[in-house]
């Protein structure tokens, strides 16, 4: 074999343990559903190569799942992506005889017959085709294939031929058993080698589980695994793993802080929150609503989300509980369960912030010297003489006037003036230096907001445009019954042009 060939192969082997590792370092979070973790599954000959076992675990339509089959397929380069054609081509995926499709026909026949029971999930740091039919049906928020999409057009369509030929391929004869055997499947770009170790080194800590240092040559996690495939010994408890990484000496234990705080998570993004449920008691999924950051629809923002945000909290949050809150979400649901948990609804909220050097508990303490933290600058610009809002524009993470005063004017809003805040070294990731500091701005922004605005202001709209942390969202929208009128907007990241954003909720609710 070619020196290049045998690289390759051991990377692929690296890059499909330190997944199996992920997965691993979830039995050991505090509120898991995982039950059992599986390297090249005996039990399934499609989707072998990593399985998570769970117990009570349900998927985002509440249908009890059982497992998630992984098909982990690594690249050395970029040169190449998945197509809809490639899918039935065995070669793709360096098979010689079953195809990526046939192989999950036999898994879901097996594992899932209704479509719900498992999802089978290929997890590669390829990419799909941005030219390609597939591209117009992913999911870019949980990789599943949009079979509504899918099923659009007669057989003489782009769809309709995509559909006849994967049943020819898969030798079925309906639509509907095409629909059910695609349901669980879900295409997932993985990250590169080098970032699945450096973000494993996070789970490892977490997990208790002895760091890889940097610089090592040798990865002891790659090497146990291997040799536990040697052993025939392939799955695994969170007992058993424990065991065995003590003998190895790679365990060192850990606490968690505040064990008896109820753990909630919202999240609307699927990507660094891929496994909440493993850390809440309870978790709204929002992810249904949206195709990657995009909204599916505007109207779902007022008509779904904030109901659904205010129903979740209402149910599962007590005045005087202990509260750890998860928010992976879009800036404008931040700051509706900011508004939802104002200062009056007397629950303990402690945020779980993430920052570079992993999940911090940010909660403001009542002996916190304000002093010590840098505040906002402000500038203003008028607008409108007879204009009767107010645009809000904060640039914590970066910079947002210029996008505002484009979208202002695009929008002929009734603008009098635009309010601009930022913090005195500029707008960064690292503005933000404590729980402390997000929580004083906000005060401080909100007795700006009543004391520099006019009467006629406060009784207009408040249009509110914001970069920044989730937590300092969070604890403006807890004041935000103080503003009046408002509407947050949300920046369109796939446009990405000079002004893109759309408005989002209204607050108060309609």
């Amino acid at each position: 074999m070619a020196r290049g060939a045998i690289a390759a192969r051991i990377q692929g082997d690296d890059y499909q343990a330190r997944w199996f590792w992920f997965q691993i370092c979830r039995l050991f979070s505090e509120r898991t559903k995982v039950v059992r973790v599986s390297y090249e599954a005996n039990n399934i000959k499609s989707f072998d190569d990593v399985v998570v076992y769970y117990q009570g675990m349900e998927d985002d339509e509440g249908n009890p799942l059982s497992a998630e089959y992984y098909q982990v397929k690594f690249h050395v380069t970029s040169a190449g992506a998945f197509t809809w054609e490639g899918m039935m081509n065995p070669s793709f995926i360096n098979a010689t005889s079953v195809s990526i499709l046939q192989r999950l026909k036999n898994a879901q026949a097996q594992y899932a017959p209704k479509g719900t029971e498992a999802h089978f999930i290929l997890y590669s740091p390829w990419q799909i085709h941005p030219d390609d039919l597939l591209a117009k049906v992913h999911s870019q928020t949980d990789g599943r294939l949009d079979w509504y999409r899918l099923a659009e057009g007669g057989s003489k369509s782009n769809f309709g031929k995509l559909r006849a030929a994967w049943r020819e391929h898969l030798k079925i004869e309906t639509d509907e058993e095409l629909c059910t055997i695609l349901r669980p499947l879900r295409i997932r770009q993985g990250r590169t080698l080098q970032e699945i170790g450096g973000l494993l080194n996070d789970k490892l800590y977490r997990a208790g589980l002895v760091q890889v240092e940097d610089g090592r040559l040798c990865n002891p996690y790659d090497d146990l695994v291997h040799k536990l495939v040697q052993l025939r010994k392939t799955e695994f408890t969170r007992e058993e793993i424990e065991v065995i990484c003590k003998r190895e000496n790679l365990w060192m234990g850990h606490s968690i802080p505040e064990p008896d705080a109820y753990r909630v998570g919202i999240r609307s993004f699927l990507r660094w929150a891929e496994n909440l449920e493993d850390e809440t008691n309870a978790m709204l999924d929002l992810l249904r609503y949206f195709n990657g950051r995009s909204i599916r629809s505007p109207e779902l923002w007022q008509q779904q989300i904030y109901p659904a945000v205010d129903s979740f909290l209402a149910s599962n949050l007590r005045p005087g509980n202990r509260c750890h809150l998860h928010l992976h979400t879009h800036a404008s649901i931040a700051f509706a369960t900011g508004y939802c948990l104002n200062s009056k609804s007397g629950i303990n909220v402690a945020l779980i912030q993430s920052t570079g050097t992993g999940q911090e508990i940010w909660q403001p303490s009542p002996q916190s010297n304000p002093d010590q933290y840098p505040t906002w600058t402000f500038t203003q610009e008028l607008i409108l003489e007879e204009g009767t809002d107010v645009a809000l524009a904060l640039s914590v993470t970066h910079l947002v006037t210029s996008d505002v005063q484009v979208y202002i004017a695009q929008e002929h809003l009734p603008v009098h003036r635009i309010f601009s805040y930022t913090l005195p070294k500029g707008a960064s990731s690292q503005a933000i230096v404590d729980a402390n500091h997000a929580k004083l701005l906000a005060d401080h922004l909100s007795s700006r907001l009543k004391n520099d605005r006019t009467p006629l202001e406060r009784q207009g709209v408040l249009h509110i445009f914001i970069a920044a942390p989730n937590a300092l969202v969070f604890f403006i929208g807890q004041l935000a019954r103080s503003f009046g009128s408002c509407i947050v907007y949300e920046y369109d990241f796939d446009r990405n042009i000079p002004g893109a954003y759309q408005p989002s909720l209204k607050f108060p609710p309609p």
